[in-house]
């Protein structure tokens, strides 16, 4: 990855694609989570609460019509995944800071 920093506040864009230094899309898949054009991370979104980072990559499963994350978005704190079921944040807990993002992401296969 990249010297770029993320913030903790999503911007509807892919994190990790942020981190190589490129802005990919994320597109609704057919399970509710917005999902990476390009790496298969996939997000699910509290609206204007938070957007966690879910621990494990879509496959590329998109709805037939395309709702991109970047026309939506609200400003929501990106959370990591700390339950195996919906909301997937609880208790609810929010990234600290890019480094602590990046080495979550690092981690999901």
């Amino acid at each position: 990855m990249t010297n770029e920093k993320l913030s903790q506040i999503w911007n509807g864009y892919c994190p990790e694609s942020y981190l190589a230094g490129k802005t990919v899309r994320m597109r609704l898949n057919q399970w509710d989570f917005f999902e990476s054009e390009e790496t298969g991370l996939q997000i699910f979104v509290l609206t204007g609460v938070q957007a966690i980072i879910l621990n494990f990559r879509g496959e590329g499963k998109f709805r037939l019509t395309p709702k991109y994350a970047d026309e939506i978005e609200s400003g929501e704190l990106l959370s990591p995944q700390n339950t195996k079921r919906p909301p997937f944040n609880d208790p609810t807990e929010v990234f600290q800071g890019s480094g602590q993002i990046e080495n979550y992401i690092k981690s999901i296969k």
